[in-house]
């Protein structure tokens, strides 16, 4: 994604995300990640906690290289820190994001499930339809579930600080529906949204939502459950298809009688 393809204002805000300097529990050299995909084409867009750290790290912790690379980093763009980024680099950084789940690239694994849940959506990562976002942009390490026991003021503070540039995100780019993955992530961007609750469904150990929100003049639906789905839910993968086929009726049954 370069100037060409999104408005001279956007481009300013996502330079000024990327410049922005990490915080102490981010990984070494690592950047922000501002979106998982296509974003600018998406529709719909999965949301979660924050960037794993294995898409920078390998298993001994060590950073990931060549094919191995998932996104852009200080190293792989000769960049000396964040806040001196070039316009070039930045136009890297944000295009390696862009194509994340083109064909041959290194997905992360954890994606599949969502995948499965946004099939009867008629959405996808790979076409484009949809794309992935998180409360907050940093990868840390240590992982979120232990910064939130080990270190809750720096959580707390990330979520803070990283908060609005989510809303600004859900604000800017045309999405009609997101998909929470866990409890935290919907009762964030639900209050973020300031929307409502207007229906829930059991799907073996997953109690799921659907929510209401608007945007402007734009109604947005936002879906969700109680466990993320890398978690026993019971579900299986043809039960993730099936969380799915039951958010879409819920969705359209809840236009229906708008």
């Amino acid at each position: 994604m370069n100037a060409s393809e999104v408005s001279a204002d956007i481009a300013t805000v996502l330079a000024a995300r990327l410049r922005k300097a990490a915080s102490r529990s981010s990984v070494p050299g690592s950047l922000p990640v501002l979106f998982f995909g296509d974003l600018p084409s998406a529709l719909v867009a999965t949301v979660g906690l924050n960037p794993s750290k294995q898409e920078y790290l390998d298993q001994s912790g060590a950073q990931l290289q060549g094919s191995n690379r998932r996104f852009e980093t200080l190293d792989s763009l000769d960049a000396t820190s964040r806040e001196t980024l070039s316009d070039h680099q930045i136009d890297r950084a944000i295009s390696t994001m862009r194509s994340y789940f083109q064909p041959g690239m290194p997905i992360y694994s954890w994606f599949s499930h969502l995948d499965r849940v946004l099939t009867p959506l008629g959405a996808s990562y790979g076409a484009g339809s949809a794309a992935h976002l998180d409360l907050v942009q940093e990868a840390t390490n240590p992982t979120w579930s232990q910064l939130v026991k080990e270190q809750p003021v720096e959580a707390r503070a990330l979520l803070q600080s990283d908060l609005p540039f989510l809303q600004w995100e859900i604000e800017s780019f045309p999405l009609t529906l997101l998909i929470c993955n866990g409890a935290t992530a919907f009762d964030n961007v639900v209050r973020l949204l300031n929307g409502r609750v207007i229906e829930t469904g059991k799907l073996k150990r997953v109690t799921w939502r659907l929510a209401e929100a608007f945007v402007g003049p734009r109604r947005l639906k936002v879906a969700g459950w109680n466990i993320p789905l890398v978690r026993p839910t019971g579900l299986g993968l043809n039960g993730e298809v099936q969380l799915g086929e039951l958010i879409g009726q819920a969705a359209k049954s809840a236009g229906s009688r708008s």
